[in-house]
């Protein structure tokens, strides 16, 4: 039976009932979590989290930084699945990206009531994963197409390689590349493609091939991530019951990180769960004032369903993670100022009261003394203890080289040793030792063997998928284990893959291009076991770039893995160097602000918001830029605990901005 026809048969009636949390939940909740008893309430009873807690009906929730929304979240998940009677419905727990999904996971997977709704009938997951798994990939199967791999980069390089020589050219000459080959509607069309004089003709011979490549490739199962929404609409279209029958299936719904959301996901996600009658009810997660990633400050930003909905908002403007000092700094820089309440910090750590919020002055020729004067300030006010466990920052808004002369440009011009590619919110290396190195780093910070393991795995299935694009594997949090299960056929194989790990956990890794050569046709051996292919395309992947900083056992620098060590033999502190966009989500008990450049340094234009003299967007709404740059230094600014710093040319600011600064709790260091 098709899709449309399972769909189009009546609906159960649907009888739900949200299941009531009592304080005696949320005293469970506190004790499971090894939370105080007032964690939720606050000493009065009256902290909202409370009623967040409590609620039953469609929220949203605007919450701060170091509000505890994911510890919150949890807890109400945890409670549901204690109560949960509904054998054949579930929960849905939706979030932006796989960084967020993971926390959730792993926050859940710890308590025995949260591993509930890591099965059926409960989904935890990406909105992509959902959109794929419940509407899209049913939907093409009962259409007569197999998805076998949804990867943009693998789709659109199949789809270039089935047009001519002739017709890659005139791509070429009109300044489009494979990313252009995809799809905006069930009829494979693929839309507006910008051409010399206007757009590419869709009567042209052109379009019609790359339309025929499009619709050749996914006959052969490639498909791009956002054309699975092409025909997820494609099938509520064509299926008036469908979103029904999921809204019976999943009659709650939570998303997280929903600032993040595109117009996009939004409109498909209000599509499915809100509108028309019956809608699920739904709780939406987060904080426009850390919208960083694209979704509110571009043309796609979610407009049909925008978040927060001002008649259903809950506000949660007290912050855990800082205290006042650090909270009256960055409150100005929220495109909606918050109000935050510092009621924090809490934790082992005790910074020396000397530890004041500081701006790094420097002159162009001097930045490359701005990391070794932070970290020296470091040592001074925090003991020997707190530098060991605690975590400290450097991270800047442009992190990518862009050779544009403007120093400060980059992250990199900070430090040379920098590299952007282990930056990224889920990096993705181009070669295999890269994958390598960042295991290796990560060990050295925590002495964690398992970080050399689980990236040494997630370099090995990257080979596999470079063999065999249309390499299927499960989604698994332990890339290892699943690994060792493919590999069960192979045991010599399997062995050979134990001896490679075992070998990295030990710290043994090749120091040379020779060395690498010869590991090279083990981990060749591996891939193609897990992949049943012997393609030899894998050679740029699998390069040793020899004008590359070192990155392995025995290079003269121990900076690999974007760590900056202070000293560099013997360190006593040890700064992690990265994007803004890298550590969003994170707690650091110091974070050093650097000064980019884009279009203008990003710190001399938000200026008057670090000097008080504006607070939130105001009269500039309308620049794009300067939202972005608020929204990009408002998470910058919230990240530590105990100390915020910046780094800005010493030309950007005149005597009187020096003491208005002063005046704002600010104190200046001159490099």
């Amino acid at each position: 039976m098709s899709l449309s026809n399972r769909c189009r048969a009546p609906m159960p009636q649907r009888v739900f009932t949200f299941p009531e949390i009592s304080d005696e939940d949320i005293r469970w909740a506190c004790a499971t979590l090894r939370l105080p008893a007032t964690a939720f309430s606050g000493l009065d009873g009256r902290d909202p989290r409370l009623s967040v807690l409590k609620a039953a009906r469609t929220i949203d929730v605007a919450a701060c930084p170091g509000s505890g929304k994911t510890t919150l979240l949890v807890a109400k998940l945890a409670i549901l699945a204690r109560r949960w009677v509904s054998a054949g419905q579930g929960i849905c727990v939706l979030s932006h990206t796989n960084v967020a999904r993971r926390e959730i996971e792993d926050s859940l997977g710890t308590l025995a009531e949260g591993r509930r709704l890591l099965g059926y009938p409960h989904y935890v997951g990406t909105i992509h994963g959902f959109i794929n798994t419940h509407i899209a990939i049913p939907w093409l199967r009962s259409q007569g197409l197999e998805v076998r791999y949804v990867d943009d980069d693998a789709s659109c390089r199949r789809r270039w390689w089935k047009l001519n020589a002739e017709q890659r050219r005139s791509l070429d000459r009109n300044h489009h590349g494979p990313s252009a080959l995809k799809i905006v509607a069930p009829d494979f069309d693929v839309g507006d493609i910008r051409w010399a004089r206007g757009h590419l003709g869709r009567g042209r011979d052109l379009y019609t091939a790359i339309k025929a490549a499009c619709r050749s490739s996914m006959e052969e199962g490639f498909f791009c991530h956002q054309e699975m929404f092409v025909w997820a609409h494609h099938a509520l279209d064509s299926a008036p019951d469908l979103a029904a029958s999921i809204r019976h299936r999943f009659p709650v719904l939570f998303i997280d990180e929903v600032q993040d959301n595109s117009e996009a996901q939004s409109r498909l996600l209000h599509r499915v769960f809100v509108d028309g009658a019956g809608a699920t009810i739904r709780q939406r997660f987060g904080d426009m004032n850390q919208a960083i990633f694209g979704a509110n400050d571009d043309p796609e930003a979610a407009r049909t369903d925008p978040f927060p909905d001002p008649d259903n908002t809950m506000s949660i403007s007290n912050s855990y993670r800082f205290g006042q000092i650090i909270a009256d700094l960055a409150n100005p820089l929220g495109a909606t100022p918050p109000q935050l309440v510092g009621l924090g910090p809490s934790g082992a750590v005790r910074a020396n009261p000397a530890a004041h919020p500081t701006i790094f002055l420097f002159d162009p020729d001097a930045v490359a003394r701005v990391l070794p004067s932070y970290a020296r300030y470091l040592a001074e006010v925090f003991t020997e203890v707190d530098l060991k466990s605690g975590s400290f920052t450097a991270v800047g808004a442009v992190h990518k080289e862009r050779g544009d002369g403007n120093v400060p440009s980059t992250v990199g011009h900070y430090w040379s040793e920098y590299d952007h590619q282990f930056s990224p919110f889920e990096p993705r290396p181009q070669r295999f030792l890269q994958y390598v190195a960042h295991g290796s780093a990560a060990m050295a910070a925590n002495g964690d063997t398992r970080h050399v393991v689980l990236n040494l795995a997630d370099g090995m299935i990257r080979l596999a998928r470079i063999l065999e694009p249309a390499l299927r594997l499960q989604s698994r949090r332990n890339r290892h284990r699943q690994i060792l299960q493919l590999l069960e056929n192979h045991p010599e194989v399997r062995r050979v893959y134990l001896r490679l790990a075992s070998a990295l956990s030990e710290g043994r890794l090749p120091t040379s291009a020779e060395e690498w050569r010869r590991w090279q046709p083990h981990i060749i051996q591996i891939a193609a076991a897990l992949s049943g292919s012997e393609s030899r395309n894998h050679e740029a992947f699998l390069d040793w770039d020899a004008a590359a900083p070192p990155m392995v056992a025995g290079a003269t620098t121990p900076h690999h893995g974007n760590i900056y060590y202070d000293p560099a033999v013997a360190p006593e502190v040890r700064v992690r160097v990265g994007s803004i966009h890298s550590v969003k989500g994170e707690t650091h008990t110091a974070t050093l602000v650097l000064e980019t450049f884009f279009h203008r340094h990003h710190l001399a234009r938000l200026k008057p918001w670090l000097l008080g003299a504006r607070a939130g967007q105001g009269l500039e709404h309308h620049n794009s830029i300067i939202s972005s740059g608020l929204r990009q230094h408002f998470v910058a600014m919230t990240r530590p605990t105990h100390l915020i710093c910046m780094a800005m040319r010493s030309d950007h600011l005149d005597d009187k901005d020096v003491a208005a600064l002063q005046d704002r709790n600010w104190r200046i260091a001159r490099i």
